[in-house]
């Protein structure tokens, strides 16, 4: 708690930019989320601040000795918190009235939002300071992501939006929807290492769960030597093509061998079921081509299979050829391409929709 709207903000504002010029370990910024970034910039932490002002309920703490703060303000503040995007500063409309001067501060409206425990819908705004404002594309591509999801929450396997109870059973099971997401299995090869299996097995999850942090995907299960895998799910990621195939790239030049599927579509993501469900459950048909592509991969003793939807862009040390045509399990017609890891001789190879 400060004393004025204005400290608040000042100091939120501070902090966003003292982390970037902090020195941060090497172990954190070769993670895609912490790097440095000349855009923006970014380096290092991405932290949400959220602030609202109002009267409070302020009691001595006996055990500690400091003020513990309740009522409603202090819980709009924590609900503008999680409706922040990291790198930034949320405040409500009350907050941005009382601060001044703002020829420093770049604003972002963040539209109609709902917070959990407050009746109304509210309309805060992202703060930047002049610093910091090269974040601005990257907050407003944010917001439209969040934006979507709570659109495509209110819709049913169909993509109509219904008040049914069909949709309410969906929502009660914490499951959104994504347009679009690539999705996949890993296999680590586990035969023909002297180290034996189980040092095989903790270097090659370790290289799988590193690859996967670094394009910016998640991880969904683990089942023996199988992980799965994906990009644009739990994670909000807008070129989850082009990471996918970064991961592959990384893991391609990555020790043991591995074997890949992969595939986009549209996809249904978070819990089925129970609200305290530890793992995200990912549903779509993209799942069991990505299971089937990872097989055939296993078999043919290539790096990885790919059904992309679109034709992905050009990438360094990958070269992309046409081999053909494919009709998927959905009866869609795709075009096979295949991809070469240029600095290995292990191939990868890819499908895309027609």
């Amino acid at each position: 708690a400060v004393e004025s709207p204005s400290d608040a903000v000042w100091c939120g504002l501070s902090v966003q930019e003292r982390l970037v010029g902090s020195s941060w370990p090497e172990e954190l910024l070769c993670l895609e989320s912490c790097s440095w970034q000349q855009e923006g910039p970014w380096c290092g932490l991405r932290v949400r601040v959220g602030i609202h002002c109002g009267e409070v309920e302020v009691q001595l703490n006996n055990l500690t000795g400091r003020y513990d703060y309740f009522g409603s303000t202090v819980n709009k503040a924590a609900r503008m918190e999680g409706a922040c995007v990291g790198g930034a500063v949320a405040v409500t409309s009350e907050v941005l009235e009382a601060v001044a001067p703002l020829d420093l501060i770049c604003v972002i409206p963040m539209g109609e939002v709902e917070l959990k425990g407050v009746s109304d819908l509210v309309s805060p705004f992202l703060l930047l300071p002049e610093s910091l404002c090269g974040r601005k594309p990257f907050m407003e591509q944010q917001l439209l992501l969040k934006c979507e999801d709570r659109r495509l929450a209110t819709m049913n396997f169909t993509g109509a939006e219904s008040h049914s109870s069909h949709t309410s059973e969906l929502m009660s099971s914490h499951m959104q929807q994504r347009p679009s997401a690539t999705v996949g299995r890993v296999v680590i090869a586990l035969k023909s290492y002297i180290d034996g299996v189980e040092a095989t097995m903790n270097n090659g999850l370790l290289k799988v769960l590193t690859c996967t942090e670094r394009s910016h995907g998640s991880v969904l299960s683990l089942q023996g030597n199988r992980v799965g895998v994906c990009w644009n799910g739990l994670k909000s990621c807008a070129t989850h093509v082009e990471n996918s195939l970064a991961f592959v790239k990384m893991l391609g030049r990555a020790d043991p061998c591995f074997h890949i599927g992969l595939s986009t579509g549209a996809i249904l993501h978070g819990t089925v079921g129970a609200r305290a469900q530890k793992f995200m459950s990912v549903l779509g048909a993209c799942v069991a081509v990505g299971d089937t592509l990872c097989d055939d991969a296993v078999s043919d003793g290539v790096l990885c299979y790919y059904a992309a939807r679109n034709e992905p862009a050009e990438m360094d040390e990958l070269s992309i050829t046409s081999k053909g045509t494919v009709l998927a399990p959905d009866d869609c017609l795709m075009q096979l391409r295949r991809v070469e890891l240029i600095t290995a001789s292990q191939t990868v190879l890819g499908f895309e929709e027609a």
